[in-house]
């Protein structure tokens, strides 16, 4: 079964995984590096990287369909060579970095490289979204309570535009649209700060400009990860918390479903699970629902095998009342629920609405999780092992591009409004 990336939000829960497909592709070990004498990489770390990527390359049907062999197993090995010289967490960052190379391309956005759960580093005791005006902090841990709503300017004196930068090459892809996605759940990670030179392991000083425009620093002390886990929830680090009067952020259960005035049935999907359709069938076929919504804004996928109720409905309903079925997106529709929304547009006349999705339309998944242990900190790369073709084969598009795109807007929600559906009920003729 095709699964959710939930391991890259925050390396909690692993995916089911399908066997490895067998596909010949050329293979041989790790070139030695040229001249590194007494800095080569103890012999224990060179083996295990040159079964990582025999593994690589019979598993993955296209390893390297976003860069050239030669290039990734040369960046391979200078990593290899530069070990013995790195500190524990820019040997965690050195690879994370070389194995993202793979998707810089994009279509192999769940191919991360983490610390194994019970190595990975402290977390910044926030949580933070990447808006159209700048990165906010979104949640604080007691007691940083009054950093909610704040905009993040710095770490430790390095502009945040700095750090994203810096973070950027760190984030598999399946388009544009992932790195936003992705890349709060590894700038939070003090391992990650640290390998990248940002900070260290203790207390670390932000820079933050408040709702009322001061300008401040806070001293902030990471939290175990753990820790972080049990306060943030699973998928803390890469959704928006939530917030009641907005439709799409106030109910955390996977499916929910309202009539809204004017016959319209606003359909909420948080996770690509089996929906209870019941309801939402009897107003279909009683004639109460001329109009229907359906908001996949943060949701980061599931199992795409339980969506196709919902999509034989969706179709029939799209085929019955042409131009009156809008979708939302954003950053956040990922790996099932790109799968269900591409499966849309191919079969309806959906208008979308929001931001690009984060997932791809056609991309590689299915991971199989590789553990290294004999690197600095145990780390664990994920390989893909199927190609998922929801659109033409021949696709060139890396994702889908809303009909009607909004950006988000920090203005917008922390003041609780959502532009998104209003633009959606106006699409399908239920605004003036």
């Amino acid at each position: 079964m095709h699964r959710a990336a939930i391991v890259p939000a925050l390396a909690i829960v692993v995916g089911a995984v399908l066997a490895a497909c067998t596909e010949s592709i050329p293979t041989g070990p790790l070139s030695a590096p040229p001249s590194v004498g007494a800095s080569a990489a103890p012999d224990p770390v060179r083996e295990e990287l040159t079964d990582l990527v025999a593994s690589l390359e019979h598993t993955h049907p296209e390893p390297y369909h976003g860069v050239e062999r030669e290039a990734f197993i040369e960046a391979l090995d200078a990593y290899a060579a530069q070990l013995p010289d790195m500190t524990d967490d820019q040997a965690v960052v050195g690879l994370m970095r070389v194995w993202a190379m793979l998707s810089r391309e994009g279509r192999d956005g769940h191919q991360f490289a983490l610390p194994v759960d019970e190595q990975a580093g402290p977390m910044l005791p926030i949580r933070v979204y990447e808006f159209a005006e700048g990165v906010y902090v979104t949640a604080a841990a007691p007691p940083h309570e009054d950093l909610v709503g704040a905009r993040l300017t710095s770490i430790e004196g390095t502009p945040i535009d700095e750090v994203l930068a810096a973070v950027e090459p760190l984030v598999p892809r399946d388009g544009p649209a992932t790195v936003p996605a992705f890349r709060p759940t590894l700038m939070l990670r003090t391992d990650v700060l640290a390998g990248l030179g940002i900070v260290d392991r203790a207390a670390v000083e932000i820079g933050v400009e408040l709702s009322d425009g001061a300008i401040r620093t806070a001293t902030i002390e990471p939290m175990p990860f753990d820790t972080y886990v049990d306060w943030a929830g699973r998928f803390g680090a890469l959704q928006l918390p939530g917030m009641d009067g907005v439709a799409y952020l106030a109910d955390p259960s996977p499916f929910s479903a309202e009539l809204l005035d004017g016959g319209v049935a606003y359909l909420r999907y948080r996770f690509v699970a089996p929906p209870d359709l019941l309801q939402v069938s009897e107003w279909v076929a009683d004639g109460r629902v001329e109009r229907l919504v359906l908001d996949l804004r943060q949701n980061p996928g599931g199992d795409n095998h339980s969506f196709a109720r919902l999509l034989s409905l969706l179709t029939e309903f799209a085929a019955d009342h042409p131009r009156s079925l809008a979708v939302l997106t954003d950053r956040v529709t990922f790996s099932a629920a790109s799968n269900l929304a591409t499966s849309i547009e191919a079969a309806t006349d959906a208008v979308f609405i929001g931001e690009p999705m984060g997932g791809g339309l056609n991309f590689w998944d299915d991971v199989r999780w590789i553990r290294l242990d004999s690197l600095p900190v145990p780390m664990i790369v994920a390989i893909s092992t199927r190609w998922w073709e929801f659109a033409d084969p021949d696709e060139v598009r890396l994702t889908i591009d809303p009909d009607v795109q909004l950006p988000v807007t920090a203005d917008d929600y922390f003041a609780g409004r959502d532009p998104g559906l209003d633009a959606a009920l106006e699409a399908i003729g239920t605004r003036p």
